[in-house]
């Protein structure tokens, strides 16, 4: 399995690693649980484009990150617009605010789709309570379920129509990592300061969530 995303961002020190010789368990079992290529498409696109990645396969396994990541970044209070992830903070020691995105320096959201063909994450006003990009923290956690994980922004589209028939996005956005060739030659692009952690976790474990 050496080599086998090219270049895996660790979410513990936060460095780029070119040959996983042994990827670590929660790794391996994403791995060898999920055939469907779309899957290690995006974990490439994404790792690649310099956003940081990480499978949890228990609920355990998201408290052990959860941590990682405040202590790489050095934050333990997070913006959260949504109620759902508060759950897993608290679980973790961690502080969330709801209502002011200046109280904290990191934030957390969930998304609609991840895209493999681009290795985007596709959010709207739904997850940031209509505030504009410019208004939020730059240090971002995103959540997802393995079944967001699609081949391309048509599917992705797809997803919100499906999904959000009564609630309608009005601002959707895609997410990539700051060293992507597309944000790298933007003149201007929210994704330029933003630093992106994406936890992608089995569907079942998002069913407890209020």
């Amino acid at each position: 399995m050496a080599g086998l995303f090219g270049k895996f961002f660790s979410i513990l020190s936060g460095a780029p690693e070119h040959s996983v010789s042994e990827p670590n368990d929660s790794i391996a079992r994403f791995v060898s649980a999920n055939d469907d290529p779309v899957d290690l498409t995006f974990v490439k696109k994404f790792t690649d484009g310099g956003g940081y990645f990480v499978y949890c396969g228990n609920e355990e396994e998201i408290i052990e990150h959860l941590k990682g990541a405040s202590e790489e970044f050095g934050e333990t209070h997070f913006f959260m617009p949504e109620s759902k992830l508060i759950f897993w903070f608290q679980k973790a020691g961690l502080t969330v605010s709801r209502e002011n995105p200046l109280d904290a320096n990191a934030m957390a959201t969930t998304c609609h789709a991840a895209i493999a063909q681009t290795g985007g994450i596709m959010i709207s006003d739904i997850q940031t309570a209509g505030l504009k990009f410019a208004q939020l923290p730059s240090i971002h956690l995103v959540f997802a379920k393995v079944s967001q994980v699609v081949k391309s922004l048509s599917d992705g589209m797809s997803a919100i129509n499906k999904s959000h028939r009564d609630q309608r996005p009005k601002a959707i956005i895609t997410l990539k990592g700051k060293m992507d060739e597309s944000v790298m030659q933007a003149k201007v692009d929210p994704n330029k300061d933003r630093q992106i952690y994406f936890f992608l976790m089995e569907d079942h474990l998002f069913t407890s969530l209020k």
